[in-house]
């Protein structure tokens, strides 16, 4: 059992957390969780693992990197098909004082996409990536070189990018004592998944630490918090039989932070009633997704298993399920609209699990008035208009803002944990996969990003940022808020009574104690028809 000096405690930044405890061996894990096998040849000391479709290997031994002999180091590679003699795509190496969150999760993640969505990791990105952005948006400095870009993070970390393409990109620690300096590097032409999640958890996870792992180097340098603070690993519910220490399984207080939906629970007869404000710390509450659902049901929705089309077939939604896959962490929810019946996808919305469900409720009842006002002869319902005026409201609301010369335009909210970017919307976003435009929360016990497509009307956007940057409380019960002790500074949480609230807010109310969806009147007749559904998109699909 663990002592009281050497307590459990969250940690940041994670680059200068020091290397952790994982929770079992990275091989078993792939071995448990997807199916890999070993190398008949391979020796415990330098094992070699190999995926099922044999396109993806994990070996750990010395390799020669130009100059350089990476020693003990972990190398993922990746091929372009199962033969002995195919040719390879990418590599990527993990140094052996790598914080364990990465090799684990960069790894597991890589291994998970490869069953469900191949084409994200046996693909290279000459499409380009955007992890400057994500990084930047989380407060990383970018620096020009004249040969590579250099973003340092407000810890200790940097991001080389290199200006050629055929030269490798590398994250690291090297501003610290050198028994203690790690570094994954990424060979040309990794995936834009790969490179995205490594950028996302560094830029957003604190994580659990003994006092006794935080290097005594890096004690003046890191912000230590209560356990509770932390997230656990993004990767953890990936594994159909995750190991843990017997006291690290669950660390974390019963009101833990979910890494998905949360699942309807039971009434809690101590649950109260709260309202949160701003509202980015008010996260998804109880029941969020059964509410949504419940309010267009009754309007003549048509209901499918993960999704369900609205009655003229030109609007779609899907939501958080419960479970957490490679390809669901990130866009759990899920908007999408299509010019006309049966048509192709014309624009969408997605956004993590995390997020207020308010917002996506504000989206849609403002995509469904656009189809209104258009009628249902309109051979174009969704006007797309200029992207970036969709973000005025957060000027309004008095977020900081930064106009870049090449048009793209940048915001941050007053307390600095939410940012949102808009670039120039042009056809080579689509094309490329990357959305035009993302509004990213960083909070420690509610990370969550929306991506906007290029084509999205700027009167959706501008619904999603005038409700996101409102300054009218949400609505929570105390048994689905998760808030760290920084929240608590910071969020403004006012207890209700049940006689200060309307009818509407008491229904509400009851909903959020219970987690289940509103009470909602009956629909009018003749507004539960049939339609031929627009497609959901696959929720890993590039966009």
């Amino acid at each position: 059992m663990p002592t009281d000096t050497d307590e459990l405690v969250a940690v940041r930044p994670l680059e200068l957390a020091g290397t952790g405890t994982a929770p079992g061996d990275l091989g078993d894990h792939l071995v448990s969780a997807y199916g890999w096998e070993h190398d008949p040849d391979s020796t415990a000391e330098e094992p070699l693992l190999v995926s099922p479709c044999r396109r993806m290997a994990l070996e750990r031994g010395d390799f020669p990197l130009g100059r350089s002999n990476l020693r003990n180091h972990w190398r993922l590679s990746a091929y372009a098909s199962g033969e002995p003699d195919a040719k390879g795509l990418w590599c990527a190496w993990f140094s052996p004082r790598t914080p364990y969150e990465l090799t684990h999760g960069l790894v597991l993640d890589a291994a998970g996409r490869l069953d469900s969505d191949p084409s994200s990791v046996l693909a290279d990105r000459r499409a380009g990536d955007d992890i400057a952005r994500i990084l930047s948006d989380a407060g990383w400095t970018i620096r020009q070189g004249p040969w590579r870009t250099f973003i340092h993070a407000p810890g200790a970390a940097t991001l080389l990018v290199p200006s050629h393409p055929e030269r490798t990109l590398s994250f690291g620690l090297g501003d610290t004592d050198s028994e203690l300096a790690w570094s994954v590097i990424a060979s040309p032409w990794a995936p834009e998944a790969f490179l995205r999640t490594a950028a996302v958890t560094l830029a957003s996870d604190a994580v659990l630490r003994r006092r006794s792992e935080i290097p005594s180097h890096h004690l003046a340098r890191v912000t230590i918090g209560p356990a509770a603070c932390a997230a656990l690993p993004r990767w953890r519910p990936l594994l159909k039989t995750p190991t843990r220490p017997t006291d690290l399984e669950s660390p974390l207080p019963a009101t833990t932070v979910p890494t998905a939906a949360e699942q309807l629970r039971p009434a809690d007869p101590q649950a109260g009633l709260v309202t949160v404000t701003p509202r980015h710390y008010a996260g998804p509450g109880r029941g969020g997704a059964e509410q949504v659902k419940g309010h267009l049901v009754p309007q003549g929705w048509t209901l499918g298993t993960d999704s369900m089309t609205s009655p003229c077939g030109r609007l779609g939604l899907a939501w958080p399920d419960g479970t957490d896959t490679p390809t669901r962490q990130s866009a759990a929810w899920r908007v999408w609209g299509a010019q006309h019946q049966g048509g192709s996808v014309a624009w969408r919305i997605t956004s993590g699990d995390l997020v207020p469900p308010e917002l996506i409720a504000g989206v849609v009842d403002e995509a469904l008035a656009m189809l209104d006002e258009a009628g249902p002869d309109s051979r174009q319902p969704f006007q797309a208009g200029v992207l970036a005026l969709g973000f005025l409201p957060l000027a309004e609301a008095g977020w900081q803002s930064t106009v870049e010369p090449r048009g793209s335009v940048s915001f941050r909210s007053p307390d600095g944990y939410v940012n949102a970017h808009c670039d120039v919307p042009t056809a080579l976003h689509d094309l490329r996969g990357k959305p035009a435009a993302r509004i990213s929360c960083y909070r420690a016990c509610g990370y969550w990003m929306a991506e906007i497509s290029a084509n999205t009307p700027s009167r959706l956007a501008a619904v999603l940022c005038r409700d996101l940057a409102s300054p009218e409380p949400l609505l929570r019960s105390t048994t689905g808020l998760h808030l760290d002790a920084t929240d608590r500074k910071i969020a403004v949480v006012t207890p209700v009574s049940a006689g200060a609230l309307t009818a509407v807010a008491q229904r509400r109310a009851a909903a959020l104690a219970h987690g289940t969806q509103l009470p909602q009147p009956s629909a009018e007749p003749g507004t539960a028809t049939t339609s031929t559904p627009v497609s959901a998109p696959a929720p890993g699909q590039r966009r």
